[in-house]
């Protein structure tokens, strides 16, 4: 009996060894976890894990930005919508020195715009989910994986996202307050949550209110809404009812409805105001023709004259 208690002790202490030596290689800079070049990790959360495609320039260094990239409304797995953007910001990486990284929602997880446009913060019954259990954690685990697996010193991400993916990050700006954010582009929206309960949630915060401390960290966010001048279509996917209509009548008009209205909103509160518009001449709705620009605003702050 003695024996074996000496024994127990041992193993516990190896045990014990062990899960610190672990721990501590756990938070030591890893830079093969993302290789140079091309690769993906997965992202865990309820509704399953979230693969996400990287692409780390040669030249990334523990002070190099780290820019999440959010895909559009076409998320059927076979098709792969993701490869279509990291074709467009591979390039835009290298050029600029960022880590990329792609977070694929595929709609066999993520099924509608409930959870993957809005987030996945509120249930149709307008029910809040858990903040760990939205769309928005998949983009800061995902930073904080980047940051543990190169050693990187950044604290905050920058956040880009066109059409459904700009609705994304529009709505993680206003619920997340900016937390985590550097600088976030939101390229084309299709229709907006007004950050004001004179329209019903989700397209405004009627029935789900965002708190004033929550919305004055929104507002105070670098935060660039970038429209191309022609997208001025109506038809295809665009939402058209009552409550988008009010938000004028393509993605163009409504760009400009939500950032006069959320400006209005933020000097009602006496909030700092830190957003900015700027448009893409000859641009419509297309990624391609967008990422370019919002590249420049995430390395540089603002577009320069005649872009």
């Amino acid at each position: 009996m003695k024996h074996k208690a000496i024994t127990a002790v041992l193993c516990l202490s190896m045990m014990l060894w062990t899960a610190g030596s672990i721990s501590a290689a756990d938070r030591a800079p890893d830079p093969g976890a993302i290789p140079v070049g091309d690769g993906e990790f997965k992202v865990d959360v309820p509704r399953g894990p979230v693969t996400v495609y990287t692409h780390r320039p040669a030249s990334f260094t523990p002070n190099s930005p780290i820019w999440v990239i959010i895909h559009g409304a076409r998320r059927d797995v076979a098709d792969h919508i993701v490869f279509d953007y990291y074709d467009v910001w591979a390039p835009l990486a290298e050029k600029y020195g960022a880590l990329v990284l792609l977070p694929e929602f595929v709609n066999t997880k993520w099924p509608n715009s409930w959870q993957f446009q809005l987030g996945n913060v509120r249930t149709p019954l307008l029910k809040l989910i858990p903040w760990d259990h939205t769309g928005f954690v998949v983009a800061e685990k995902a930073f904080q994986h980047a940051v543990a697996a190169t050693g990187s010193m950044r604290s905050r991400f920058s956040l880009y996202g066109h059409g459904a993916g700009a609705q994304w990050v529009q709505r993680y700006v206003l619920h997340s307050g900016g937390r985590y954010l550097d600088r976030a582009v939101a390229a084309n929206p299709g229709w907006y949550m007004v950050p004001d309960d004179a329209f019903k949630y989700p397209y405004g915060m009627k029935g789900a209110p965002i708190s004033p401390e929550t919305l004055k960290g929104a507002f105070a966010s670098d935060f660039v809404l970038l429209l191309g001048k022609g997208d001025t279509g109506t038809g295809g996917i665009l939402r058209d009812n009552a409550q988008t209509q009010a938000q004028g009548k393509n993605r163009y008009e409504r760009g400009h409805f939500y950032y006069s209205r959320s400006k209005a909103v933020a000097q009602s509160l006496g909030a700092h105001f830190a957003w900015r518009v700027r448009e893409v001449p000859g641009a419509g709705h297309e990624n391609e023709d967008m990422a370019p620009a919002a590249a420049k605003i995430l390395a540089t702050g603002d577009l320069p004259p005649g872009f």
